[in-house]
Formats: C-alpha cells, sequence, structure tokens
C-alpha cells in the first residue's frame, strides 16, 4: 500500500497492546513468530515496533488520528 501522506510503501502489521496501557505497531511475523499477549516497550522498540501514545486528554495530549467512517480505513500520526 502506498501511504497517501509520502507515497512510500506502507507495511503491513497489528496492533498491540502494552502492559502499561500503550498501543504498539509491530510487523506481523513478530506475532507469528511468539505467543505475544503484552509487549514490554524495550522488546517492541527492539522489535522494530513503532511506540503509539495513548493520553489521557488531561495530563497528556490525546494521541491524532484520522479515521474514514465509510471504509473504517485509519492513520495514526505518531510525530
Amino acid at each position: 500500500m502506498i501511504c497517501p501522506k509520502c507515497g512510500k510503501n506502507m507495511v503491513l502489521g497489528a496492533l498491540g497492546p502494552s502492559a502499561k496501557g500503550a498501543l504498539y505497531w509491530a510487523r506481523e511475523d513478530y506475532f507469528k513468530s511468539k505467543v505475544c499477549i503484552f509487549f514490554t516497550e524495550g522488546n517492541a522498540i527492539k522489535n522494530g515496533a513503532i511506540h503509539i501514545p495513548v493520553g489521557n486528554g488531561v495530563t497528556q495530549n490525546r494521541t491524532k488520528a484520522w479515521a474514514c467512517e465509510e471504509c473504517k480505513y485509519v492513520l495514526i500520526d505518531c510525530n
């Protein structure tokens, strides 16, 4: 898939929770290689995961995301 923002190839992956309430994105092969319920931050980053902060809107900013309500496509900006 081509990124609509930068035009480069996107990589298919999946979201997984961390034990501390954040989300991480990782390539699908990460999940196939082991039984994984939660990421640890160090393990996730070491395996190329992308940290997706989940702010509560009070003490931390909420992470912005765009969604198409018709097709359910979601883009998350983790910057």
